[in-house]
């Protein structure tokens, strides 16, 4: 994918990922949509590297294992950040 390639669809149509503003270094915004035209927020904006990084399917026990570890390590990270994990 690149600037003049923004799309990637998925298997039969089941999903889309749209780079919506790439400045040749950076992705600094882009979205998912599924086969129904739903379409995500900028997901850019939730994470700190320039890259795509997705998980679909929260419902699916796969899916949900992986989203599930990186959401507690998520929330522990920001909560150390904000002072609020307890130290020895």
């Amino acid at each position: 994918m690149d600037s003049a390639n923004n799309v990637f669809v998925g298997p039969d149509g089941y999903f889309k990922v749209v780079i919506d503003d790439f400045d040749g270094t950076r992705i600094n915004a882009w979205h998912f949509e599924d086969n129904e035209g739903n379409k995500s927020v900028n997901l850019a904006k939730l994470s700190t590297g320039g890259h795509i990084d997705l998980l679909a399917n929260i419902a699916s026990p796969t899916v949900g294992s992986f989203a599930t570890r990186d959401g507690v390590q998520r929330i522990t990270r920001e909560q150390a950040e904000q002072g609020l994990v307890m130290k020895k």
